[in-house]
C-alpha cells in the first residue's frame, strides 16, 4: 500500500471527525437526552400538580428515544435497541392518541 492509498483511506475513515470528535458528539447526545428527560419530568410533574394532561410532553420524549434507538438498531443490529425503539414508538403513539382525546 503506498502513501496516497493510506492517506485516502484515512480521510475516508475520518470524514465525520476523529475519535475525539466522535466521543464528544456521543457525550453531547447523551447529555441532550438526559436534559430532555429532566425537562420532560419537570413539566409532567408541574402538569400533574395543576391537574393538566402531560401526554404531549411524553409523546415528544418517547419520539426522541424511539428515533435514537431506531438509528442505533440500524447501525449496530443489536436486538435490545430494536426492542427499546419499538416500545418507545408504541408509547409515543399511545401518548399522541391520548393527547388528541382518545381517537
Amino acid at each position: 500500500m503506498n502513501k496516497e492509498e493510506i492517506l485516502k483511506r484515512s480521510q475516508t475513515e475520518n470524514m465525520l471527525g476523529d475519535e475525539r470528535d466522535q466521543q464528544i458528539r456521543t457525550e453531547s447526545d447523551s447529555f441532550s437526552l438526559i436534559f430532555t428527560l429532566a425537562v420532560t419530568l419537570l413539566l409532567v410533574a408541574v402538569n400533574s400538580i395543576k391537574g393538566l394532561p402531560s401526554d404531549g410532553f411524553l409523546a415528544i420524549f418517547w419520539a426522541s428515544i424511539s428515533g435514537r434507538d431506531c438509528l442505533l438498531f440500524y447501525r449496530h443490529r443489536k436486538v435490545y435497541h430494536g426492542v427499546i425503539a419499538l416500545a418507545a414508538a408504541i408509547l409515543c403513539v399511545a401518548n399522541i392518541i391520548e393527547y388528541l382525546g382518545g381517537i
